[in-house]
């Protein structure tokens, strides 16, 4: 097929910069303006590695101006922490809280509860860090968001949540541990989980604090007695474990699959033995993995949880953490080079694999280890130098020097002799081993999405919702066909791969990088893949030129029931009557793969009927029978197949990270 250049310059120009509204396109327009053709295509065009083409931008006169220019007036930006906002929100609150305690009617209370919710989210979002701003609640306007946070919680039934926000404000400054209201708190949150014993204890410590005044004890015991324990919802995720355990070959990978090597296809993964469908062949945490700046305010920056309580970052007010734990990891690691980074990330436009090549360093334990780990994945993924022209390589090298500006006034390299842009030799490397980052991400990152279900049913009305993306080693060697063998999912950031189809040994294992047959034609297919991931797709569906599922008949396919024959068999007019087979020639009775078929597609039916009833692991198992005995007797495309096949994908999914809105 031929190959169309302006296509793929527009793909590839995506992957690295996705929002035209950033000021990283002005830049890379005015530099692009300033080199001209002559010195692009003439020379930098001509250089022949990475390390050259990230010196060339610092030091060649044709561009270094424009860009040393740019990169010069690299500074934070980011939402600062305001204590007289959080502090307003908090009365806010404060005063939601009190008219839902006075109110007599459920809906209003309930809804009351809601807003002074919202605002202590808020105020705690918005807090600075304890004695930041003493002129304000002497320095514990944090401290006392998560007070009041806790109290409304408690009113709505979130004990534990509650507890959590009380050890916070602890934590952040206020002495509570000798406050009577502390431990009559606890004893409430502990009641609406249902710990009578913890609750009682608690009222205790209380007591003995109170001494003579047993006024709020008493009105405590009164509140608890009405409580009623609200139901702990029961997390649906489900981390497989891998089919006949790890590969020790393979980060991630089970033993079923190994990696092989092709001068045609590089490396890719095939079944090592026989796999049936639903076999789990991937768990694989990211080698780095960002969430989409459009899902900051509502997922977890750290694990990707949805968030229900928000954790603030001590120093910003621009992401959130599900968790003290998960916004602790995250200071200790990356987020202390990003944070006052990252509405200027934001603001440049760059695409969400800008955000992950950044990561590999800023999440690194040393310098050293990002190094390691960037050049590994250069060396070892694959990054189609091969077909790149100079405006990208260009448009990458730009992107790397500035991803390294950030990094060098973030103090990524400790305290700088000079605020000058011009690299260090250390510094060099690392814009080097960036640049190979983002040719490696192109190809090679996956989206990581989350399931959103509806109250009414959990498959009925379910969509597809991706909220970031990430780099998987073993991940990266799944090659594509336009039918997978493999159902993608995840739980948290953790990919998860599971066959949909039996495989025989050295049967390549493949996911599906976009363009699949059932919806899309083979040559919108084939254009799609060489623009975006620059090779040709020769899978069965490719080979074989597959309708579309909406213009697909029921027809099917059988295999000759002769031993060793590969032949495949149209489906019988007359049933009584044999078939010859013309590659192996002989006279053959395919009344036992038609009354399979009827089976198989009775089981199809009750997995359905399990999916409608919301019996997930039911439905799964089901599916798996059907579509393990579809392949003992025939072959796709059967619409029935591919069906079943795209339900058990949806069942799996069900098993992985959902939400409600």
């Amino acid at each position: 097929m031929e190959y169309d250049t302006s296509y793929q310059q527009i793909c590839s120009t995506r992957t690295v910069q996705s929002d035209k509204k950033g000021f990283f396109n002005e830049f890379c327009a005015d530099v692009r303006s300033a080199c001209g053709d002559k010195w692009l295509q003439n020379y930098f065009g001509k250089l022949k590695s990475n390390a050259a083409r990230v010196l060339s931008i610092f030091s060649d006169r044709e561009v270094c101006d424009p860009v040393l220019g740019v990169l010069e007036h690299v500074q934070p930006v980011f939402k600062a922490k305001e204590g007289l906002f959080s502090a307003q929100r908090r009365a806010q609150a404060d005063k939601y809280y009190l008219l839902a305690c006075s109110s007599s009617e459920e809906e209003e209370r309930k809804e009351l509860l809601q807003q002074a919710l919202l605002a202590a989210h808020l105020a705690v979002i918005r807090a600075p860090a304890r004695n930041v701003d003493e002129s304000i609640d002497d320095g514990l306007t944090l401290a006392l968001a998560y007070r009041s946070r806790s109290s409304i919680l408690i009113a709505l039934g979130e004990g534990e949540a509650a507890l959590s926000d009380l050890k916070l404000a602890c934590n952040f400054g206020l002495e509570l541990k000798e406050s009577v209201d502390y431990y009559c708190k606890m004893a409430k949150a502990y009641a609406t989980m249902g710990e009578k014993a913890r609750s009682e204890i608690s009222l205790k410590i209380a007591e003995k604090l109170a001494g003579s005044d047993a006024g709020l004890i008493i009105a405590s015991r009164k509140e608890i007695a009405n409580i009623k324990p609200k139901e702990k919802e029961e997390s649906r995720e489900l981390l497989p474990e891998l089919t006949h355990g790890p590969n020790p070959e393979l980060s991630g990978a089970a033993q079923g699959v190994k990696l092989v090597e092709t001068k045609e296809k590089g490396r890719f993964v095939v079944a090592n033995g026989g796999l049936k469908t639903g076999d789990v062949v991937l768990c694989e945490n990211p080698v780095a993995a960002c969430l989409l700046p459009s899902f900051f305010g509502t997922n977890c920056h750290h694990c990707f949880k949805r968030l229900r309580n928000p954790v603030a970052c001590l120093h910003c007010s621009g992401v959130a953490f599900c968790s003290a734990q998960c916004m602790g990891e995250a200071s200790e690691s990356y987020h202390r080079f990003e944070c006052e980074f990252m509405d200027l990330l934001i603001g440049s436009g760059m695409s969400i694999l800008c955000f992950i090549a950044l990561r590999v360093f800023t999440q690194a334990s040393s310098l050293e280890d990002g190094l390691n780990t960037a050049n590994l994945l250069f060396e070892h993924l694959c990054s189609h130098e091969d077909v790149r022209q100079a405006d990208d390589y260009l448009q990458r090298s730009l992107m790397a020097g500035f991803l390294l500006r950030i990094l060098q006034k973030a103090q990524y390299f400790g305290r700088r002799k000079t605020e000058g842009v011009n690299p260090t030799a250390v510094e060099l490397q690392v814009a080097t081993a960036l640049l190979g980052l983002l040719q490696v991400l192109q190809y090679n990152a996956h989206e990581i999405y989350q399931t959103l279900v509806t109250d009414d049913h959990r498959f009925e009305g379910s969509k597809t919702i991706h909220v970031g993306a990430g780099l998987y080693g073993t991940g990266s060697y799944f090659n594509h066909e336009c039918w997978p063998s493999v159902a993608s999912y995840f739980v948290g950031k953790k990919l998860v791969l599971r066959t949909t189809k039996p495989h025989r040994p050295n049967e390549v294992v493949a996911v599906n990088y976009g363009p699949i047959f059932t919806t899309m034609h083979l040559k919108e297919r084939q254009r799609s893949l060489r623009g975006r991931y620059a090779f040709s797709c020769n899978c069965m569906a490719c080979q074989e030129n597959w309708p579309l599922l909406q213009k697909l008949d029921k027809q099917v396919r059988f295999w000759c029931t002769s031993a060793n024959c590969v032949y495949l068999l149209k489906f019988p007019k007359d049933l009584a009557k044999d078939v010859r087979c013309p590659r192996c020639r002989k006279n053959v009775s395919l009344k036992e793969s038609v009354a399979k078929l009827i089976k198989i597609e009775e089981l199809y039916r009750e997995a359905a009927q399990a999916m409608h009833a919301q019996k997930t692991v039911e439905a799964i198992e089901l599916f798996k029978e059907g579509i393990d005995l579809f392949y003992q007797i025939a072959a796709l495309p059967h619409k029935d197949t591919l069906i079943a096949q795209h339900s058990l994908l949806k069942c799996l999914a069900d098993t992985g990270t959902t939400f409600k809105k």
